[in-house]
């Protein structure tokens, strides 16, 4: 099938950066209407003048952009904080840019992973990271660190993380350098491992440490390829409609413990599929040989696939920016399909799973006995 890349990766993403570059001009039409409403009128009309792409799409410096206009353009208060500390913030941080002080850029106080162009930092100016982002979250608020790891440990943690991106899939990794900009260290836990992102913070993305994981690399893998799907999406999904159904219906997510309108779990179905398809292509390639707790994650996980392919299938009205999408998670689930048919797990594991998965949708049918399905 002709592929758009909106799920699988390429060297150079034409559909990619054409939402890039809108992405960019919208955000210059934000300056713009807040300069109107005279906030950083000086500060915006110097910031225009400069060859600032990479100031303006920088994550930390676009949330705050989305957040102004929101809450003063669009007057959708969504934000529980003082928004006067980020105008005050990004006037700050326009001045170190204009007057070339970029050295004091809070962008620039990063440390680069290995073998990438993505950054590591605690420091973090995105203004929506204070909302919890998941229901399975351990915690109800949001504090940045690097916890019983030092930063060197998770540095060197995620060099080796896309150190076996590459080797698992160059493209995928090759594009990842280019649509994640930042990570940011969230918790450490005991085999737990929770991430998040925003659609406000495009490129941006917060991440736990397993760290009793005989295989945190892969953890991490996971979580990367999850999030950075959902970058892609929240990206697309900032100027063209997915879904045509309204956000009152409730679905059954194969994945989620609440209820979900079809918008949340298409969500899921275009980020499960492309991060089960890469571990499982790890798995087949040796790189974590012969662990079974995670031949039987892949194992329940490629089934939760299938139930979120089947709602979507079943419920979705779809435009057809959104079938052109589905079509390609498809084609990405014959590809799970045919690794899955390779790696041959025994019936035992095929079992554990399938009960686990029924498991789940009776508790989550349960608590909400009013499911459309």
């Amino acid at each position: 099938m002709k592929l758009n890349y909106y799920v699988l990766w390429t060297q150079d993403n034409i559909m990619l950066n054409n939402y890039l570059n809108k992405y960019y001009n919208l955000l210059i039409t934000y300056l713009v209407e807040l300069s109107g409403k005279w906030i950083l009128i000086e500060e915006i009309t110097e910031l225009l003048k400069k060859d600032n792409i990479n100031f303006i799409l920088n994550p930390d410096y676009s949330s705050i952009i989305n957040l102004l206009y929101k809450e003063i353009i669009l007057i959708s208060p969504q934000y529980l904080g003082n928004i006067d500390n980020y105008i005050n913030k990004l006037w700050e941080e326009i001045n170190y840019f204009i007057n070339n002080e970029l050295d004091k850029l809070s962008s620039n106080q990063w440390n680069n992973i290995l073998w990438t162009n993505i950054k590591l930092t605690n420091i973090d100016l995105n203004p929506y990271n204070i909302m919890e982002a998941h229901p399975d979250h351990k915690i109800s608020w949001v504090w940045l660190w690097w916890w019983d790891r030092s930063e060197l440990e998770w540095l060197n943690i995620y060099e080796k993380t896309f150190e076996l991106l590459k080797k698992v899939d160059i493209w995928i990794y090759t594009e990842l350098n280019m649509i994640i900009k930042k990570i940011v260290p969230l918790w450490t836990s005991k085999w737990v491992h929770n991430s998040c992102s925003y659609k406000e913070c495009i490129w941006h993305i917060y991440l736990w440490y397993t760290i009793d994981s005989s295989n945190p690399e892969i953890n991490n893998l996971e979580a990367i390829i999850h999030e950075s799907s959902h970058n892609k999406l929240n990206l697309i999904m900032h100027f063209d409609p997915i879904i045509l159904n309204t956000k009152e219906e409730k679905y059954y997510s194969a994945i989620r413990p609440d209820a979900r309108h079809i918008h949340g779990v298409f969500i899921w179905y275009h980020a499960f599929a492309p991060t089960m398809y890469i571990l499982m292509k790890a798995y087949r390639d040796w790189y974590f040989w012969n662990d079974l707790h995670w031949l039987e994650k892949i194992v329940l996980y490629h089934i939760k696939t299938k139930f979120l392919q089947k709602v979507i299938k079943k419920y979705a009205k779809l435009t057809q920016l959104g079938i052109e999408i589905s079509e390609e998670i498809d084609y990405v689930i014959t590809l799970m399909d045919d690794i899955l048919r390779e790696l041959n797990p025994s019936k035992d594991i095929i079992k554990i799973a399938r009960n686990k998965q029924i498991e789940h949708f009776k508790q989550v049918n349960f608590k909400y006995p009013h499911l459309e399905y």
